[in-house]
């Protein structure tokens, strides 16, 4: 089993994006690396942000959660590399 990689805090401004969609329950095309680091994609509404062990996971209505430094890009925008 690979070693899970160093959680990095995602860019303050592209958080702020991820809150607006959440807030607006809008449908966004979000692109993102799963677990086996495979890039992949879905529309789907973001339901909340959740802090744990100091990680930022999105979480998706289907269950999911999605470690926010897996995320490639939302609605097309790529996230930055720092705040």
């Amino acid at each position: 089993m690979p070693t899970p990689e160093k959680y990095i805090p995602i860019d303050c401004n592209f958080y702020d994006r991820i809150e607006a969609a959440i807030v607006q329950r809008r449908i966004v095309r979000l692109e993102y690396r799963d677990a086996e680091g495979q890039a992949t994609s879905a529309e789907t509404k973001l339901q909340d942000t959740q802090t744990k062990a100091g990680e930022e996971f999105l979480l998706l209505p289907s269950g999911e959660q999605i470690r926010m430094d897996r995320i490639l890009s939302l609605d097309g925008v790529p996230v930055p590399k720092s705040c």
